[in-house]
């Protein structure tokens, strides 16, 4: 039996989440990775930057 990785970078539908905390900021992802957070807002364009928005206790995934 063959297991297959699977990479959490791959390239997903765009997710955009609102920060209740800051307007503007700069998050750090462990991977190195930054996302700016501008407007209260930051779009994760790949998985792993989605489960890392998913986990930051002061962002909310916004409805597509």
């Amino acid at each position: 039996m063959t297991s297959k990785t699977v990479s959490i970078d791959k390239p997903v539908s765009p997710v955009v989440y609102r920060d209740r905390a800051f307007i503007s900021r700069v998050l750090v992802m462990p991977s190195g990775r930054t996302l700016a957070v501008s407007a209260h807002r930051v779009e994760a364009l790949h998985a792993e930057e989605q489960a890392f928005l998913d986990k930051h206790p002061d962002l909310e995934r916004l409805p597509e």
